[in-house]
């Protein structure tokens, strides 16, 4: 039989299924198991049910089966009414691969993603999109050290709400995120042993915030700064208090110098 495949893999490039499986060993000792070529020459090998398209009776993809692209991608699992459906592990051509849950032919449930680059995700999906809980691990050594973590709310296929992320060198930010970007208020704390906690835009300190100084360098353990930040930086009103003579700095601050009461 020959006719369009009309799953609905549109996976963004793109669980009982293993790895291991991703071959023609997940049909051993299944018996009712059919092969059918498609127009556009890719292959289904797998069980089959009489399904109504349209206004006609077609054999229709239902099972567990697999199924295998022209041009390399692959995907074994379960299929509902010729959609993917239940578990099922999806290889892309360019390497990328999901494993997880599917419903009426898109991701959606929990599952594991893996990029090419190395990222991974591991949380819950809607239509495709992270969505809900999950936690992204960055391998690419690019915007983010390698090994990077961030784990916490997705909204959109971004980091939405409140989360989570560390750095390899000890540096963690604990607080709300706008499409991935630390925005609003957090808590950051830092590997010499500064903490800060605040407000948050563009992942810089903004608004009002207090930074508490544990380093022993600049300032003595404990001094603090409380006030106004822009752009990382004092500025705007605020209050610095230095522990070692307990001097008090009140007034105006611009690019963390400090200008007058």
């Amino acid at each position: 039989m020959k006719r369009k495949f009309i799953v609905v893999l549109s996976i963004i490039l793109v669980s009982g299924i293993s790895c291991a499986s991703f071959n023609d060993a997940y049909l051993e000792n299944i018996n009712d198991v059919v092969l059918m070529e498609f127009s556009d020459r890719s292959l289904y090998r797998g069980q089959v049910e009489e399904c109504l398209i349209g206004f006609d009776v077609e054999s229709c993809m239902h099972g567990k089966g697999i199924y295998a692209f022209k041009a390399g991608s692959k995907y074994v699992g379960e299929f509902y009414n010729n959609k993917p459906s239940g578990k099922g592990f999806f290889k892309h051509v360019d390497g990328q691969s999901y494993q997880g849950d599917f419903h009426d032919g898109m991701i959606e449930g929990y599952g594991v993603m893996i990029y090419p680059n190395g990222l991974s995700y591991v949380g819950s999906y809607q239509k495709n999109k992270r969505e809900g809980f999950g936690i992204m691990t960055f391998n690419d050594a690019g915007m983010y050290q390698q090994n990077s973590r961030y784990e916490g709310s997705w909204k959109n296929d971004r980091a939405n709400g409140t989360g989570f992320f560390s750095y390899v060198d000890g540096q963690t930010y604990t607080g709300n995120f706008v499409n991935g970007i630390m925005t609003g208020q957090g808590i950051m704390t830092y590997p010499d042993g500064r903490r800060y906690e605040g407000g948050f835009l563009n992942n810089q300190r903004n608004g009002y915030g207090v930074m508490i100084y544990q380093d022993g360098a600049k300032y003595q353990e404990g001094s603090r700064y409380e006030g106004e930040w822009l752009n990382d930086m004092r500025h705007g009103k605020g209050e610095m208090i230095y522990l070692n003579d307990g001097r008090r700095l009140r007034g105006l601050f611009k690019e963390n110098a400090f200008v007058g009461s």
